[in-house]
């Protein structure tokens, strides 16, 4: 299935990003979700694109859920805040 919105996340992954996210004071309408083939993979395995603003991190999609733990070492790392305007 492609991954096209956060919604089309698998039920479990959809949950532990909402979870994430509100850990970390924020929604999931806050962030932009997409998923796309691996261009560096041979075999093609989906990369899931997470957008904050001017901010993306790229994720590889596994069965063990990697990618949400990375997405919250991130999200610890205050990768995707925005800067204050001036």
């Amino acid at each position: 299935m492609a991954i096209r919105t956060y919604t089309d996340l698998p039920l479990d992954d959809r949950a532990a990003f909402e979870l994430a996210c509100a850990r970390h004071g924020f929604a999931p309408i806050h962030f932009d979700i997409s998923g796309q083939a691996d261009p560096d993979d041979p075999a093609h395995s989906e990369l899931l694109v997470v957008r904050r603003g001017a901010w993306a991190q790229a994720y590889r999609v596994d069965s063990r859920g990697q990618w949400l733990r990375q997405f919250e070492v991130d999200l610890n790392g205050r990768f995707f805040r925005l800067a204050p305007h001036a």
